[in-house]
Order: structure tokens, then sequence, then C-alpha cells
């Protein structure tokens, strides 16, 4: 199963520190919850201080649920060790979609 996971941060300058520092963190840490991700960008809104997104399409093979695996990652001190540092208020919202 494929998702596409987008991100809303309150501006461009937090939205560039998640995608920057947090979602390389990320990177090493998913795969050990068998998520791949297959590519993270982040948006270039004309004004720095709107909300900003951040895109990252992620699956697993088959056999696995995305759903339990993500959450098995977000109760992990993996990801409290990624996200240290990031004010998580910043997320204003998490969309995630599903794919082929």
């Amino acid at each position: 199963m494929k998702q596409l996971r987008i991100y809303t941060i309150t501006d461009q300058a937090q939205a560039t520190l998640y995608y920057e520092k947090h979602w390389q963190r990320h990177l090493i840490s998913l795969p050990k919850y068998h998520i791949a991700v297959d590519g993270v960008t982040l948006e270039q809104p004309e004004d720095a201080d709107a909300n900003c997104r951040v895109f990252a399409l992620v699956h697993v093979e088959e056999g696995w649920s995305l759903e339990k695996q993500n959450d098995l990652y977000m109760e992990s001190d993996d990801f409290k060790a990624d996200m240290a540092g990031f004010p998580m208020s910043a997320i204003v919202s998490v969309e995630q979609i599903a794919c082929r």
C-alpha cells in the first residue's frame, strides 16, 4: 500500500526545519517499522509567513499494515528522538491519502 502524506506546517521556516532536519531522521527510523519512503519534498510558497506543506510518499510491502506500522512508529522512542527539538504545535494538520 502506498500513501501520500501532506504535513501542513505553520510557516516556511518551520516547514524547512521539519523537512531538512526531522525528515532526515525519519528516513533512518521508518524502515525499522517496515515503512519505505519513496520521496519527500517541500512546497515553496510565495509568502514565507503562510502555511507551508511537506509532501511524503511512503509504502509498506504486501502483508504489512501501513496504519499499524505507523502507529508503532509514532509510539516509539525512535519517533520521539526524530522529533526532538521540533515544536509539534507547528504541525497544523496531517492528511493521509491512499494511493496505488
